[in-house]
């Protein structure tokens, strides 16, 4: 089976134009032969919005996303966007299209507000980890900051997820000349780690390009249940990255490390309840 991550470089603000883009890049990954095409954090809008935040943001209903959905009728996707809700909260959101409808989405739940990073005063928090079915079987996505707290992927480990679509646009920091920038070599080790402690698919799919002083680091890779880096792409350049994946690989990772079979949610819940009463 393949699967598409497509490296993208996201016009700041320019919703019609990312979406004609981001559709390019579908229909390239449907000829490639692959099964689902998966895209970076807010590559809909760009990500160092600010005020913009309310001028791109979209309704579920949203005549802008027809051409999305249509295209979806032919391979699934993965796009990240800003999500307006009927009570006019402001959402950094990734939504997985199917069959030319929206079938699930997830909304960020850890919004970074230190260093550059100011998302807490312009879109609210998600408050839900789920899983749902897509061409891999079960799957859950979440966005950058998400995968910084261990809480969230172990939920979606509990919850039978078997890959994990981790949309990022990481900021760059650290570069060397001819190597990767350092925030990259982190984010390897986290897919890494989560892919071999979950023996989950990972999938981590960045962007590239420049922003306001914000430089993203690329870098895409996927990690298989082993914790391997199977495929991994470049550092500066917009890539569509093919990768072949075998989902038995899920089931032979797990008898190995049976985790998921001696897990202990009850005793979780009863910890942080105690925690939470003290």
């Amino acid at each position: 089976m393949k699967v598409a991550l497509v490296q993208f470089r996201s016009k700041l603000g320019d919703f019609d134009s990312n979406v004609d883009r981001t559709v390019e890049f579908a229909e390239k990954a449907k000829e490639a032969g692959a099964s689902i095409c998966i895209f970076p954090e807010l590559n809909l809008t760009g990500y160092n919005l600010q005020d913009l935040t309310f001028d791109v943001a979209v309704r579920r209903d949203s005549p802008k996303l027809v051409p999305l959905l249509e295209v979806s009728r032919d391979i699934p996707l993965v796009v990240g966007l800003i999500e307006e809700s009927e009570e006019h909260l402001f959402y950094n959101s990734a939504f997985y299209l199917e069959g030319g409808a929206i079938r699930f989405v997830h909304r960020k739940i850890y919004l970074p507000t230190y260093g550059m990073f100011d998302e807490g005063r312009f879109t609210a928090s998600g408050d839900r980890v789920e899983t749902f079915e897509s061409p891999l079987g079960r799957s859950s996505i979440l966005i950058c900051e998400d995968l910084w707290h261990f809480s969230t992927v172990y939920l979606a480990f509990l919850q039978g997820a078997k890959c994990i679509f981790a949309l990022s646009s990481s900021s760059g920091w650290g570069y060397r000349e001819k190597e990767m920038f350092d925030d990259a070599k982190v984010w390897l080790n986290v897919g890494e780690f989560y892919a071999r402690m979950t023996g989950s698919y990972f999938f981590y799919v960045n962007r590239v390009g420049v922003e306001d002083g914000f430089v993203f680091s690329g870098t895409s890779f996927v990690c298989d249940p082993y914790g391997n880096i199977v495929a991994k792409a470049s550092s500066f350049e917009e890539e569509l990255l093919i990768v072949d994946v075998n989902p038995a690989l899920v089931r032979s990772a797990r008898i190995s490390l049976p985790l998921l079979r001696d897990e202990k949610p009850g005793v979780v819940l009863k910890n942080l309840r105690r925690i939470l009463d003290e």
